[in-house]
This record gives structure tokens, sequence and C-alpha cells, in this order.
């Protein structure tokens, strides 16, 4: 595989191998991690913390984008399904660039924290914990947009992504690793870390024990291992945690930013910002009615149509209990559990909902109660980063529906992504095909 986008891409840490190789002089400007809290400190740094790749929401069938069609952006590309997201070779790629940057930096740490001689054991433990908790968050995200959806019987040789351990960047990339073992090496990883994470930490950006289960849920439930996921989704409920009540508050700025919010497991933030406004598609408006509360706070109306507007610190695009609450839904439901899995999705609707037009909803069937907290899961999780994750493991099930990109100006067909279609895998960045 070829290196020259992870040299791009790493030229800090080229700068840093290079002077400690052959200089061992500390440059000005720079800080070379020796201690442990350095270690500690780079887990709060914005590579690590806005880990999420924006572009990811136009993927989906929650946003309309007026980009033309003969746009050959990352944004076009990705809205339109073209096989290849960044197709400039000189521009680092979208997506794969920001996902190996985090995972580099998680490296550091990982390899480097244990060699500190300051600090507690315990407390190294904790902080590689961390970053490898953050590193397997990254794969999964790449996994999702590089690697098909995942499929038992052809994972073991369905190509994944590379797995970089090393912070050498003279070292070889190393080519795609199967889908099946990166997943599982991810896994191995995470159960190890939520053994020495706390149950709480300094904020909500930082990774816990909890939110160490949450991406076990996630992770499970994108590989159609339910038993696991139902398993990890009951841990992470364990936590403290509330579900707020929209009915109690007069308008969208009174609820409480991210690391306030009891909502929210683990915070993540988009890598190159939140967005200000995403279009509703049309199929999205049919979900919601003037009596959920989601729509009146969340969304805005100007000349592109109605959207999802940004709130100042409120965007969060990690972990949430709503999302472990739908998880645990639709696995009842799944399991034929109907009532149950109901009872959970009324709960939720009953505090986004006006309290003088909730209802009840009700099931007869496990498919039934699957189709309800599904829908329920597209109106509560809309723009949070899940869509696409969702759509790639409902497509394996035969669950989506064919999706298409229309221009509103001339109703023209711009493209289509068919069940089962080549749109939902995007090819590696010409940059580093082997």
């Amino acid at each position: 595989m070829k290196n020259g986008f992870f040299i791009t891409m790493l030229s800090l840490a080229v700068s840093l191998t290079a002077c400690d190789k052959y200089l061992d002089v500390k440059p000005k400007g720079l800080i070379i991690p020796e201690k442990l809290t350095d270690y500690e400190g780079m887990l709060n740094s914005p590579t690590m913390t806005r880990t999420f790749p924006i572009n990811l929401l136009d993927f989906t069938d929650d946003v309309f984008n007026k980009v033309d069609a003969l746009n050959q952006s990352p944004t076009a590309n990705g809205y339109y399904w073209r096989p290849m997201i960044t197709v400039n070779e000189k521009a680092s790629p979208d997506i794969w660039g920001s996902g190996y940057r985090c995972i580099y930096d998680a490296n550091v740490v990982i390899n480097g924290a244990p060699k500190v001689t300051d600090g507690t054991q315990e407390k190294k433990d904790q902080v590689i914990a961390e970053a490898k908790v953050i590193r397997a968050n990254n794969y999964l995200e790449l996994l999702t947009v590089f690697a098909k959806g995942y499929d038992p019987a052809t994972a073991a040789t369905d190509p994944g992504v590379p797995m970089v351990t090393s912070i050498d960047v003279t070292d070889k990339v190393p080519g795609r690793t199967p889908l099946k073992t990166v997943l599982e090496s991810m896994i191995t990883d995470v159960k190890a870390a939520a053994g020495v994470l706390p149950a709480s930490n300094v904020n909500r950006y930082r990774v816990t024990k909890y939110a160490a289960y949450g991406l076990l849920s996630r992770i499970y439930l994108y590989m159609g291992d339910f038993p696991n996921a139902a398993v990890y989704t009951d841990k992470a409920l364990e936590a403290t945690h509330a579900i707020l009540d929209y009915n109690t508050y007069a308008n969208k700025n009174q609820i409480p930013v991210y690391d306030l919010n009891p909502e929210v497991l683990w915070q993540r933030g988009a890598f190159s910002g939140s967005p200000t406004f995403m279009i509703y598609s049309d199929d999205l408006k049919t979900y919601f009615n003037s009596s959920d509360i989601r729509y009146s706070f969340l969304t805005v109306t100007n000349n592109d149509g109605l959207g999802r507007s940004s709130l100042p610190g409120r965007y969060s695009f990690g972990i949430g209990f709503p999302e472990m609450y739908l998880t645990k839904a639709e696995l009842l439901a799944r399991g034929g559990q109907f009532n149950e899995a109901m009872n959970i999705v009324n709960m939720l609707r009953k505090k986004r909902i006006k309290t003088a037009s909730y209802a009840d909803q009700s099931a007869s069937t496990g498919e039934e109660a699957l189709v309800k907290v599904l829908a329920e899961r597209r109106r509560e999780l809309a723009f949070s980063g899940l869509r696409w994750f969702d759509m790639k493991r409902l497509d394996r099930e035969g669950r989506m529906p064919e999706i298409k990109r229309i221009n509103k100006d001339n109703n023209k067909v711009e493209a289509t992504l068919a069940p089962h279609g080549a749109g939902y895998t995007f090819e590696i960045p010409v940059r580093v095909q082997i």
C-alpha cells in the first residue's frame, strides 16, 4: 500500500520522529510527550475528541443536498454515492485521512504511555484503555464507509481497512485486514479497556467503562450479533443517566449543553465542525408531525428549505442513552418481546411528543414492533451520525428501499442507491491503493 498519504497526513509525526532519531533535540513550539500527563493531554486534543467525519451525513437518506451533480467535491461524491469520495490525489483523503490521523495519535498514546516513569500503573492503564476505545471507534467509522456491510458468511475474507499500530511513518503501511479480523481486534481491545476504565471521567469527551460498553453494543449490533449486543446495551444503561422531557423546556436553547446533558454517554465532536444547517430529505419529513417537539425545537426554515439547525454546544456525534434504549427496544422486538419493546418506545416518545397530543403506540407481533422501533430510531437519531451505520446493517436484511437523488429544479434523478448496491461501499482513496 502506498505510503504517500500516511506521510502527508502525519507530517507533524515525521518531524517528531526525525528529531528523536537523528537530532535528539526538541524543536521549538512542539511538545514531545514525555510524561503520563502529556499522553493524557492528547486524549483531550481536537484530533481525539472531534473525530466524526461530517460528510458521512451526506451519504444518508436523511439529507437533501443542493450540490450540483457535476461537482466532483468529496461532498458531492458522497452524496451521489460515487465510487471514490476524494478524487484529487493531491488532497488529504476525506474521512480516511481524518480517521487515520486520530488512529495515529491513539497509537502514540498506546505505544508511548507504557514507557513513562511517572504516574501510577492504574492511571497508565486507564490512559491506554481510553486510546484503544477511541481507536476502535474510528475503525468502526472507517469500516462503515470503506468495507462491505458485515456478512458472517464472507466477513473472514471481505477486505476491511489497514490495521495500523506503528507510529514510525517509515514503516510500510499494511494492506487491508479482513473485515472480521478488524472487528474481532476492536472487540478484544474495547472489552479489555472496559475492565480498567473508571465509571466516570473528567468530562464527557473522555472514555468511561460505560462508554466502552456502549461502543461494544454498537459493534455487535452492526455485526448482527444480537445476544452480545443485548448484554452490552444493558451494561451501558447501568450508568447514571436521564432522558430529558422536552415538554418541560420553553425552547431549544434551554436544552443542556452536552457536558451537562444526562442523555450523553460519550461525547464526540465533528472533525470539521458541526453542521450549521442540514436540509431534511422529503422521506425524513414524513416521520415527523407538528406534535413532535424534536421537529419544532431542532428545525428551521430558510431559502433552501426545512433543515436541522445546530445548537451551540449541543451537537453530539457520540453515544447517547436514547440510542441505547432504542437498541434495547430493537433487540427485544427481534426476540419477539414486542410489548417490552413498545414500552421503551413509549417511554421515549412521552418525553418527545407534546403532552396534549401524546398517545401510546402498540404492536401485536415482533415484526410490527421492530418496524415501529426502527421508525422511532430514525426520528430520534436523525443527524446524529448513525444513519449510514443503520442503512448498511438494515440493507443486509433487505430493509432498505431504493433511494434516489432528485434535482428539484427539473425532477431529474441524478443518482440511485439500489438495495445491496455498490454505492453502500466506497473505494479506498486512490492515494493509498495498492
